[in-house]
């Protein structure tokens, strides 16, 4: 068990593996090193070289990622673990390799290689594994997962790739998520974590039949959120400048954006207010002033900002910091991106 950093990297990036661990021992310190960084679990193997599996963890500000390899293996998440180990999260898990099973609230889900499963951490489950295993797991808090993906969740999801639009976002998601874990970069996190939220809303929202979109309009619009992304902090960014980068009208931006029910500008808006939050009620922001955030964040003046911020949150720039620090001392586990770089010293000492 080790932490590491790229190079150029500040995140802190947790790593476990049972290649140096005796086999007898392996499925104890697989169970140990879930249950401190990802869900108190029960793990079974019957494959005939042994146990075999490594992971790597990264923490962001909103959602935790884990990206997990091993051989045939069966885990379960008992009501006992539930009562000793307990955690109220949303998992999305991305399953490749192998086919897999999945089991809660009296349903057996049967998952091919590419697709997902979402389900709730505080209620049982059994996974299984039935050969090579890779899977990305996105660990949301409840909140966090119905402001962002889906208001009420009870049970669990399984999306397959059988339209040409979900195979695209699944596609997307995968490729994005694997290209952030190779490089890590504290200062492209936040915009990653976006592009993560934005995509698993839209891929639960097109299964559960809340936004039909087709395979074309969906890469379109994946293009003008990626183009805004980039460019948000700059407070010249338009419409029309999305459009033509995207390369298509105005007006079909406009329509593609209708079909999640916004607008471009009001889209470019939200992203704003939404990062401008983050960073204020983060101990990355604490040294910032609310002048220095807003301009980061595309707004060419305070005032204009405050107004927005205010109208969004009904609450003042001000108060809103004030109770992210309040919020952060009285729940210390909830690191930001900003605390997890400001530890990675500390983080290295304790891998060792």
């Amino acid at each position: 068990r080790r932490t590491t950093m790229s190079p150029c990297a500040l995140l802190e990036t947790r790593h476990a593996s049972t290649q140096a661990v005796d086999l007898d021992q392996r499925l104890a310190f697989w169970e140990d090193y879930n249950a401190s960084t990802l869900v108190g679990l029960k793990c079974n193997s019957y494959a005939e070289g042994g146990f075999a599996a490594s992971q790597d963890n990264l923490q962001l500000s909103a959602m935790r990622l884990a990206r997990i390899v091993g051989n045939e293996h069966v885990v379960e998440r008992d009501t006992s673990m539930i009562r000793g180990v307990p955690k109220e999260s949303i998992f999305v898990s991305l399953v490749t390799g192998s086919g897999s099973f999945f089991y809660q609230d009296g349903a057996c889900q049967v998952l091919e290689p590419g697709e997902l499963v979402v389900y709730r951490t505080d209620k049982p489950y059994l996974f299984g594994f039935s050969g090579a295993m890779r899977q990305f797991i996105f660990d949301i808090p409840q909140q966090q997962f119905a402001e962002r993906c889906l208001k009420r969740f009870d049970r669990p999801l399984r999306i397959s790739v059988e339209s040409g639009v979900q195979r695209l976002l699944l596609r997307t998601l995968g490729e994005r998520t694997r290209g952030f874990f190779q490089q890590p970069l504290c200062a492209e996190a936040e915009a990653y974590q976006e592009q993560a939220f934005e995509l698993l809303a839209s891929i639960i929202a097109g299964h559960v039949g809340e936004r039909p979109i087709n395979a074309l309009s969906a890469s379109y619009l994946l293009a003008a959120k990626q183009c805004i992304h980039e460019q948000l902090a700059d407070p010249t960014l338009s419409c029309e400048r999305v459009a033509a980068q995207t390369g298509i009208s105005t007006r079909h931006l406009a329509r593609l954006f209708a079909l999640e029910e916004t607008l471009p500008s009001r889209f470019i808006l939200e992203k704003r207010l939404q990062q401008a939050r983050q960073l204020l009620c983060s101990s990355q922001g604490a040294g910032l002033d609310i002048s220095e955030i807003a301009y980061r964040h595309g707004f060419a003046s305070q005032a204009h900002f405050a107004r927005a911020f205010k109208s969004r949150f009904q609450q003042t720039p001000s108060e809103a910091r004030a109770l992210g620090v309040a919020a952060t001392l009285a729940s210390p586990a909830a690191e930001s991106v900003g605390q997890a770089c400001g530890d990675n010293l500390r983080g290295l000492e304790q891998g060792n």
